[in-house]
């Protein structure tokens, strides 16, 4: 029986993973602008420019989704 559990422990990391990186994409290719909706319809583009370097939004997808926010 513990062995049964241990294979379905190891089992789950690739399927969390895939999991991860299935949602992180549907995110990315989501239409708008991340930093455009968080500062609201009456943010300068100057405004939108510097949240989107704080946030990495400007990094490549590889990039954002290694680093923690």
């Amino acid at each position: 029986m513990a062995r049964y559990i241990m294979k379905r422990l190891i089992l789950i990391i690739p399927v969390i993973l895939s999991i991860s990186i299935i949602i992180f994409m549907f995110m990315s290719l989501a239409p708008g602008d991340t930093a455009s909706q968080l500062l609201g319809r009456t943010a300068k583009p100057e405004e939108i420019a510097m949240l989107k370097e704080k946030l990495g939004l400007n990094d490549p997808l590889l990039t954002q989704y290694e680093e923690p926010l």
